[in-house]
């Protein structure tokens, strides 16, 4: 076949060129599962802000290829297929697996993962895999996450790895389990399962096709090459680093358990001769009665999706480039390998989002051009789970976690933070939803959706706004479940960066009072009233001092700046006279000069 060699007596060898397609090839049977499922799933969660995410393992459990998802499912993704086969000896075509344990190679309860083996002529090769975020998993309250429980058994049913078919068909006493205990199980649960069992049929499908085409030998040829090529990519990558030891502490706000919040400490160590990055993170406090823990592989997700955000973003996401970054955790801590049965409700978010933050602002500490300020860190009622019943539908219940995480963005060296970043471990990748949707397929109402002035992280680089979302029941009581954070902890800069502003949620009520609520909470909303939520304004990279004046201008006229917070904190200062809003370059360096020696006081 052309693009390949093959000396006798040994493998094929992958020509460059048919390097690039197979690559494609592969990438695109992840895509094919990520369309299938984002186009037939039932739930909003899922269907609309797309939490879920696709990826393929070799059959041996190495990661092998993931499509575009969510980084906290993906820098994981290895670990479900690698406790699948330690607790089955007899897999076969046809088989799925089921988990939704986080000591079972999962993230959290309410993302179940499913997988397949992939067979071609009864040699097993690769796993397809699709995790998804359900709306509902049968937990004590209508939400995935739940601040205070204290364990596994006050989360809803744990799966860890259940074959749920055999023979391509389903198991229906798995099945009946989970229908009987999820909210909507029949009508809504059901139906988001079938859309990922397409998923991977369909990835497994797409890969028996590659194989058909360019044959087995090639295939697993390409897969030893792919794996060192990414190896060799990070060594690369980590070789241009300067060596250093370095810490960093992010803060989460108080938690049950943790009165004056959660310091998430990253030992950062780069080794360019070795080459090697080291994240040392056994310096955190024992775990919290609660479900703020992390699992191994939100660990594992936030300390690799630190590393690659401060690296090239070329450098395929496999196995190999894995291989050069070592992960040191603890058991039985909040930051680490959680002991059974600690809480992990809440894994996949807040505490996971600050170790995000630690580790890409670590990198800060070397300096220009390296780091990633703080984004924002949390959900507050922008990001709420919704349930109650509906009267447009003779009552009928219903639940959803809404998706408007707009706002929040880190700035980078030669970027301002990104407007739809949303929260660290999902980074941009979930779709916001619509307003207009949402209004009509639940019982509520919209008022306002808006940025918010004077918010973001100032800096060379500023942080995207905050965001704040008005919102409310139309005739019968709601319920809100949100978990917030960076209210007293807001996004912090680096570099001479500022933090952005805190997040926030209020209740409106009846007589239009604004109620401050805890920034974590479950919240009845009543016809009347409204929940406020605000997303926190991502944090700045670099003096404000030095920001481009067309840049701080640009800001103001988008309303993303005030001209009173343009001239205090940027030193950009406006001529007065002029009908167009014109920079007075005089009066700026002047400003400038002035704010400098007032900084060195």
């Amino acid at each position: 076949m052309s693009g390949v060699t093959t000396p006798q007596d040994s493998e094929p060898e992958i020509e460059p060129y048919l390097m690039t397609i197979l690559s494609k090839k592969f990438e695109a049977a992840s895509r094919d599962m990520t369309q299938s499922l984002l186009k037939s799933a039932r739930s909003g969660v899922i269907n609309v802000a797309r939490d879920f995410s696709s990826g393929i393992t070799l059959y041996n459990g190495r990661q092998f290829m993931i499509d575009e998802g969510l980084p906290v499912h993906l820098g994981n993704i290895q670990l479900a297929p690698q406790y699948t086969l330690e607790q089955f000896e007899d897999i076969n075509p046809g088989d799925c697996f089921l988990t939704n344990s986080p000591y079972a190679g999962n993230t959290h309860h309410a993302d179940y993962t499913l997988h397949v083996p992939i067979f071609y002529d009864d040699e097993p090769l690769f796993w397809a895999i699709n995790r998804a975020h359900q709306a509902d998993v049968g937990a004590p309250e209508p939400s995935t996450y739940l601040a205070e429980s204290e364990n596994i058994y006050q989360e809803g049913p744990h799966f860890p790895s259940v074959k749920i078919q055999e023979e391509y068909e389903d198991k229906d006493d798995i099945v009946r389990i989970c229908e009987l205990n999820i909210r909507l199980g029949e009508e809504q649960w059901y139906g988001d399962y079938r859309a990922q069992i397409a998923a991977i049929r369909e990835g497994e499908q797409r890969i028996q096709e590659i194989i058909d085409k360019y044959g087995i030998d090639v295939v697993k040829a390409f897969t030893s090459e792919w794996l060192d090529y990414g190896h060799r990519m990070m060594k690369n990558a980590i070789r241009d680093l300067p060596e250093a030891e370095v810490k960093y502490t992010a803060h989460h706000d108080p938690v049950p358990g943790a009165e004056e919040g959660v310091p998430v400490t990253v030992h950062l160590v780069i080794e360019p001769e070795e080459p090697k990055i080291t994240i040392d993170l056994t310096e955190n406090m024992d775990a919290l009665p609660c479900g703020f823990n992390l699992c191994e592989a939100t660990t594992l997700a936030g300390a690799y999706s630190g590393v690659f955000n401060n690296l090239n973003a070329k450098i395929p996401h496999n196995q190999g480039s894995l291989r050069p970054i070592e992960v040191k955790m603890d058991e039985e801590t909040v930051v680490g390998k959680a002991a059974y049965p600690s809480g992990t409700s809440v894994a996949t978010t807040n505490v996971c989002d600050t170790l995000f933050n630690a580790v890409q602002a670590a990198f800060g500490e070397l300096g220009k051009p390296y780091g990633m300020a703080e984004g924002n860190p949390g959900m507050p009622p922008n990001v709420g789970v919704i349930s109650g019943t509906d009267f447009r539908r003779d009552d009928a219940p219903y639940v959803n976690q809404i998706i408007y995480s707009g706002g929040g963005g880190p700035a980078v060296y030669g970027h301002d933070g990104w407007l739809t970043y949303g929260i660290p471990v999902t980074s941009g990748v979930l779709y916001l939803d619509s307003l207009e949707v949402d209004e009509r397929k639940y019982p509520i109402l919209f008022d306002r959706y808006e940025l918010l002035t004077d918010t973001e992280g100032a800096g060379e680089w500023r942080g995207a706004p905050g965001v704040e979302l008005e919102y409310g029941p139309r005739q019968d009581p709601m319920t809100v479940a949100y978990l917030g954070n960076g209210d007293q902890f807001p996004p912090q800069g680096i570099l001479g960066g500022e933090a952005g502003a805190s997040a926030k949620a209020i209740k409106v009520t009846d007589d239009g009072e604004e109620m401050p609520l805890p920034i974590i909470s479950v919240e009845e909303i009543g016809p009347e009233e409204r929940i406020v939520g605000r997303i926190a304004g991502g944090g700045g990279y670099g003096d404000p001092g030095d920001r481009d004046p067309a840049a701080v201008k640009e800001d103001v006229q988008k309303g993303v700046i005030s001209r009173e917070r343009a001239e205090d904190v940027y030193g950009v200062v406006f001529e007065e006279s002029s009908s167009e809003l014109t920079v007075d370059e005089s009066a700026t360096d002047a400003r400038r000069d002035q704010l400098t020696t007032e900084g060195s006081q």
